[in-house]
């Protein structure tokens, strides 16, 4: 009797570390973007020959548009200065110089990357 309820105890115990260790882990809180904190990356951006890349606040959203291409909504990610592309599954990178002001812009979706310069 004390070996069955001994094997229990340590099924018990064993099944318990299982299940903890497989918790999943909470993800990181994405960041709230307003006005104020998107106010950096608004503005147009010279691709250099494939229009200009528009960033622009509407109805409460970062909108990113490639002119004659279309437009998505620019979701924070838990990454500074990576907004993910809705829609497409890519990302819009801003970069900044020394001075944190954002310079450029680089769009990665579907395997193509589109730099622009802000103006």
């Amino acid at each position: 009797m004390k070996s069955l309820l001994c094997t229990f105890i340590l099924g018990l115990f064993l099944a318990l570390g299982t299940a903890t260790a497989q918790a999943p882990a909470t993800p990181p809180p994405t960041p709230a973007l307003d006005s104020l904190g998107a106010k950096d990356f608004l503005g147009k951006y010279d691709t250099g020959g494939m229009g200009n890349i528009v960033v622009s606040w509407e109805q409460g959203k970062v909108i990113g548009a490639l002119e004659g291409q279309g437009s998505a909504e620019l979701k924070p990610t838990a990454t500074p200065d990576v907004l993910s592309i809705v829609g497409f599954e890519g990302t819009a990178t801003f970069i900044r110089d020394e001075q944190k002001k954002v310079i450029k812009v680089k769009l990665e979706v579907q395997g193509q990357v589109i730099e622009g310069a802000k103006l």
